[in-house]
């Protein structure tokens, strides 16, 4: 003789919200210059040093976006990906690359034609 047993299942209504990364465009008019710098341990940092327009709008969308994830996007690929903690007023960023080749190749991204758009907020 077979035994039928009762399962109840209970399920907890819930939203999971999946927070997006905010993404930051550098392009020509917010790049003023950058440069390779010394490697620090196992890394090699590139310096990039924003325009007074550039500065602006970057230390806006940093005080406004105090505790999320970001991006910073050059010619569509990603250059730097942190939270901010605070806001970042002096205009000047710095990513960290595994070797010299690639810190090199974004060097070199930055001292070429970088496009006009898109700028600041996608």
């Amino acid at each position: 003789m077979m035994k039928w047993v009762a399962t109840l299942l209970l399920v907890t209504p819930g939203a999971v919200l999946a927070e997006t990364e905010l993404d930051f465009h550098l392009c020509s008019a917010y790049v003023q210059q950058s440069a390779v710098g010394t490697q620090i341990e196992s890394e090699w940092p590139v310096h990039v040093k924003l325009t007074e327009l550039g500065t602006t709008s970057f230390a806006r969308f940093t005080d406004a976006n105090i505790g999320r994830m970001s991006r910073i996007i050059v010619d569509g690929r990603v250059f730097l990906r942190a939270t901010i903690w605070t806001p970042i007023t002096s205009g000047t960023l710095q990513g960290q690359f595994s070797s010299r080749d690639v810190a090199n190749a974004w060097q070199r991204t930055f001292a070429g034609e970088l496009p006009p758009s898109p700028c600041g907020v996608s």
